[in-house]
């Protein structure tokens, strides 16, 4: 069932944006009566179409549900290439994470500047939007501001990564701690196409990172994103 995410106005109604309602009129083509889904704060209703045009629904009942992990996930991505971090984020929404911090770091090609920041967040935050609804989140992600290497002091986690291709570490490392990570909140670092520098991975471990291995095979850096993520919300699973 189609689910929208909705908020309160100043009068403290249950409202939805004016695209969800042309959604649901222009493309599900829902008609009087018809069902559907809505996400206040975390509060799950079920909500019925009274009039198609001037567009009313109410609400049917409060559904009982959690589809969220046992934990805190936050990645921490290095900018990529292209539209990569469009797919990382939409990803990671299904996957489970609740927070994305964007990194401009030395090897990152593509930087997120004052000048196209804006256009870019708004971006990603649709595409958060419509991934949380389509993978039926409870909550939606949190999009933290563009940072450098030097302000990760300020994102505390009680077990933090960074994956890191010329580690000793091995995939078995990483397992055994994969395995205490329930209910905890995790940081994880993956670099850009370029992979970390020695002066940003010294950074990380000052701060109480642990190097990662990935595997064998060297990643492509969304493929990186979506691997470690996948290990992370299985681990977190209730």
């Amino acid at each position: 069932m189609q689910r929208y995410f909705a908020y309160k106005n100043k009068h403290d109604e249950i409202v939805i944006n004016d695209d969800d309602i042309f959604h649901i009129v222009n493309v599900m083509r829902m008609k009087e009566d018809a069902e559907f889904e809505i996400n206040n704060d975390g509060d799950i209703y079920l909500a019925k179409v009274d009039l198609v045009s001037p567009f009313k629904f109410s609400l049917i009942k409060k559904i009982e549900e959690n589809h969220e992990l046992n934990g805190y996930i936050r990645l921490l991505y290095c900018l990529p290439k292209g539209d990569k971090v469009d797919l990382v984020i939409q990803k990671a929404v299904e996957l489970g994470a609740n927070e994305i911090v964007l990194i401009n770091s030395t090897r990152s090609i593509a930087k997120i500047t004052n000048e196209n920041r804006d256009k870019k967040i708004a971006r990603f935050n649709k595409i958060i939007k419509e991934a949380s609804e389509q993978s039926k989140r409870t909550k939606l992600l949190k999009l933290n501001d563009v940072i450098t290497f030097k302000e990760l002091k300020n994102y505390k986690a009680d077990t933090s990564f960074i994956a890191y291709e010329n580690t000793s570490l091995t995939s078995n490392d990483l397992l055994k701690e994969l395995s205490l990570i329930k209910g905890k909140t995790v940081n994880v670092i993956i670099g850009a196409e370029g992979g970390i520098t020695k002066e940003e991975l010294d950074i990380a471990i000052n701060l109480g990172y642990k190097e990662i291995s990935l595997g064998k095979r060297i990643l492509r850096s969304e493929t990186a994103c979506i691997y470690i993520l996948s290990l992370l919300s299985f681990y977190m699973e209730n």
